[in-house]
């Protein structure tokens, strides 16, 4: 009998284990399914306003935030790598580019009160409005003290004049090239136009329609290389190196001519606003990082436009590292870049850290400042 028994007694304790272990399991199942909803939520707070590009625009197309700073989360959800701005007029005041289809890209930016427009992918979509309301007792935003910069600003635009000086000469020697028929001269003209391009960049990038016709990359086009908007620098590049041939390029020269001429026009009349002097050469280092984030090859052209920004950003830190209280991490940050760039053959991961490393660095000079008066 007491073996009878203990055999019939066992199973009821294992079943008994068995629904132990089950409840235990569906108790972390539970456990785990609250704390992703936990995450998430958390993640989507982080993420801040979310926009998507689809291949038609923005959705939404119309979005308000409050003044101060706010995070953007912008989701490529096209078929093609898109760029997201935010705009004032025609200054470019945040960009992204090379966001790839599917990526999702955080983007924080501090704005004033107003009515912004966005960029949304394409650029012959539909532009989006973003406005951005005051915050009721909020204290207005710091910004550089104009005394302290009125030398550096003076002396960056006596550096833009000459820079420009020599991209028109440039210029007008790749139109003549060009015009001739001499593809080796065009390609040299070509390379010391944009030299200069880059050195300017950040001014450059004030001027969201200039840039456009300078610097805009086939990706942004429906048609890319074929699409007629398809003008300026990338243009020209495509034909004189990857084709080897100055055919059809003398009206893209031509209107590259004009729009260097309006472009020093605009400088000459406005100049670059002191919150910018920083901001926007981080924004074109972050920009080139971008570009290269899914490049496995450093092509030589994108090394030569890299080697024009650090030139540019050489001038802006020799005018800014005077002024803050301690520029110690702003300059090792340039000096890093400055010593890959110096390498043999610069290593592409290499480049793309100290790049963004000078970027972010740039972007906090002007609340060092702002702080410092």
């Amino acid at each position: 009998m007491s073996d009878s028994k203990s055999s019939s007694a066992a199973p009821s304790a294992g079943l008994l284990r068995l629904g132990m272990a089950l409840a235990a399991l569906l108790m972390l199942v539970a456990l785990g399914v609250f704390y992703l909803s936990l995450g998430q939520n958390a993640g989507d707070q982080q993420a801040g306003t979310q926009i998507v590009i689809s291949a038609r625009g923005c959705e939404p197309n119309a979005v308000t935030v409050a003044a101060g700073q706010s995070r953007f989360t912008v989701i490529n959800e096209s078929e093609r790598a898109i760029e997201w701005e935010i705009l004032d007029g025609v200054m470019v005041l945040e960009e992204r580019e090379n966001i790839a289809p599917q990526l999702r890209q955080p983007i924080t930016a501090t704005l004033a009160p107003g009515e912004y427009q966005m960029t949304c992918g394409l650029l012959s979509n539909p532009r989006g409005t973003l406005t951005v309301t005051a915050v009721a007792g909020q204290p207005p935003s710091q910004t550089l003290s104009p005394k302290a910069l009125i030398g550096p600003l003076a002396e960056y635009r006596v550096y833009l004049t000459l820079q420009g000086r020599e991209l028109e000469r440039a210029a007008q020697a790749l139109l003549d090239a060009i015009a001739a028929g001499d593809l080796a001269a065009a390609q040299g003209a070509y390379r010391q136009a944009r030299l200069s391009d880059e050195r300017m960049a950040p001014a450059i990038g004030l001027f969201s329609d200039l840039e456009q016709r300078l610097n805009a990359r086939a990706d942004y086009f429906a048609e890319r290389e074929q699409d007629p908007a398809f003008i300026g620098f990338q243009r020209l590049a495509y034909g004189l190196f990857e084709q080897e041939s100055v055919a059809a390029l003398l009206p893209v020269a031509e209107q590259l001519r004009a729009d260097i001429q309006q472009l020093r026009e605009r400088l000459h009349r406005d100049g670059v606003p002191a919150q910018q002097l920083a901001q926007g050469q981080a924004r074109v280092l972050q920009a080139w990082h971008d570009q290269q984030r899914t490049q496995t090859q450093l092509k030589p052209r994108e090394l030569d436009d890299l080697r024009g920004l650090q030139q540019g950003a050489d001038k802006v830190v020799s005018l800014l590292a005077p002024l803050l209280p301690d520029a110690a991490e702003l300059q090792q940050a340039l000096l890093a870049l400055n010593q890959q760039l110096q390498q043999r053959t610069p290593e592409l991961a290499a480049l793309r850290h100290d790049t963004q490393a000078l970027a972010v660095a740039l972007q906090q000079v002007n609340g060092e400042l702002a702080a410092a008066y």
